[in-house]
């Protein structure tokens, strides 16, 4: 289709350059009375060879004259013309018209597991354009590394298309749970329960508390901690 189009557009070009010499000329009024005029007929969306036959039962010549980037008509169909529809023009008149170009796709690449920079230059590499990229908790991709893509990988997308990487930030955060109070069997169980861990165990002593209770916690409480911190605990001597 692509060297048809080419082949046709250098073809046009000749024949509007010679068929403008002969206009000059008065070569071409066999076309039509001197003076006659004659309406152009909207050729937007047809193909070149609809076109050409269209304009030609209104005595008027067909030209084609480049490719244009218009994805609101199909690929290989008139885009653009001049004159506009609705023009009047002497009989004989040339008519230009450009198609318009197919646009090239390609699968968006794999590049979930890469660093951030990593899957940059891929993706350029691949003809498309990174957009802002997006953060996104993981427990299992360290931060700065791909878990993701707007759209999917493999997704067909024109290229210097946008495409949009989603970074892993690291595991969610959460507030860590008051201790103090708590027996070290029920503290253990709790920071369990939520993902964490007990640490470190030290011993104080609260002449105010029961022996064996925690009395104080590090992180302290409400802290935000990441799944699997380990807390370490002060314990009231016994």
């Amino acid at each position: 289709m692509a060297l048809s189009i080419v082949a046709s557009i250098i073809t046009s070009v000749v024949v509007f350059v010679a068929l403008t010499v002969l206009q000059q000329r008065g070569h071409l009024a066999f076309l039509g009375g001197h003076g006659d005029s004659v309406e152009v007929p909207a050729l937007l969306g047809m193909l070149p060879e609809q076109a050409r036959e269209l304009l030609k039962g209104r005595g008027l010549l067909f030209t084609l004259s480049a490719e244009r980037e218009n994805t609101a008509y199909p690929a290989g169909a008139v885009a653009e013309q001049s004159p506009l529809p609705g023009s009047q023009v002497q009989h004989g008149s040339v008519v230009q018209a450009a198609v318009a170009r197919g646009s090239k796709q390609g699968p968006v690449p794999a590049l979930v597991g890469l660093r951030s920079e990593d899957a940059l230059r891929q993706l350029v590499a691949a003809g498309f354009v990174a957009g802002p990229q997006k953060g996104a908790n993981s427990d299992t991709a360290a931060p700065g590394v791909v878990v993701d893509t707007q759209p999917p990988p493999g997704t067909a997308l024109k290229l210097q298309g946008t495409v949009t990487l989603i970074v892993s930030v690291g595991p969610a955060t959460k507030p860590l749970p008051k201790l103090a109070g708590l027996r070290v069997r029920a503290a253990r169980e709790l920071l369990e329960q939520q993902g964490f861990k007990v640490g470190k165990i030290h011993y104080g002593f609260d002449n105010d508390r029961s022996g064996g209770v925690v009395l104080d916690q590090k992180p302290s409480v409400g802290a935000p901690a990441t799944p699997g911190t380990a807390v370490d605990l002060t314990v009231n001597e016994d």
